[in-house]
């Protein structure tokens, strides 16, 4: 019988985090559904992957970029269901049971930082931008989402097959996003507790992202048809 979830986690130099992550992931009883896509690290950290117990390891031999992680995450994934989530632990792990067990109500959960009490420490710049992306994206694709940035997020099987992702960096959330809501998918929120991260460095260069973002929000919006009703 194959898992009932697997959790897709997409790893680029995170030596200082990974063995935290999977202990804790381990501790509430999900270790083997692990499906770690290692980007080219070049800091040991897939070697120390390859030594974890039940682990599962996708390797990259050059920097594809943090949504083709994901994007060949997900086409190994069979289960009923799906967590996508960090491995800095920005996201606590033990959010994983939470993200799966929502979608029993809805098809699409996103961890929403912006739901959560207290609110999550993250720099004015980044916040105003989040927001902008996030409210153009709902405003253009009739959704209510609050954190189009999320890196926690959880599909049903449906869902993921609906899917056919191409875009390779950050601005894959815009086309996860996009296509789920042309597919009919309502996303839902649930919130997710937030701490920045205290080891390693951000991969994103978020004012270059943001207007990539922008620009293909309105780029994927005009290139798609009516949208279906959602789900």
């Amino acid at each position: 019988m194959s898992n009932p979830v697997e959790i897709v986690v997409p790893v680029l130099n995170e030596r200082d985090s990974i063995a935290e992550f999977h202990s804790r992931v381990d501790r509430i009883g999900l270790a083997p559904s692990l499906i770690f896509v290692d980007n080219a690290s070049n800091d040991g950290t897939p070697e120390i992957i390859e030594h974890l117990p039940h682990a599962r390891l996708i390797r990259h031999d050059t920097d594809l970029g943090y949504g083709a992680s994901i994007r060949d995450g997900l086409a190994v994934t069979t289960a009923a269901k799906v967590v996508i989530i960090d491995a800095d632990l920005e996201y606590p792990p033990e959010a994983i049971p939470d993200l799966a067990a929502a979608l029993d109500r809805h098809p699409v959960i996103y961890g929403s930082r912006f739901l959560s009490a207290p609110p999550p420490d993250m720099p004015l710049l980044r916040r105003l931008g989040n927001s902008a992306v996030t409210r153009a994206f709902d405003l253009l694709f009739h959704q209510s989402t609050t954190d189009l940035y999320t890196g926690a997020k959880a599909l049903r099987r449906e869902a993921v097959a609906r899917l056919s992702l191409r875009r390779s960096g950050f601005e894959h959330v815009v086309e996860i996003g996009a296509q789920l809501a042309a597919a009919g998918f309502r996303i839902h929120d649930l919130p997710v507790a937030y701490s920045p991260r205290r080891r390693g460095v951000s991969k994103m260069r978020h004012i270059p992202e943001f207007l990539k973002c922008i620009w293909l929000i309105a780029r994927y919006r005009l290139g798609l048809m009516a949208l279906p009703e959602a789900r």
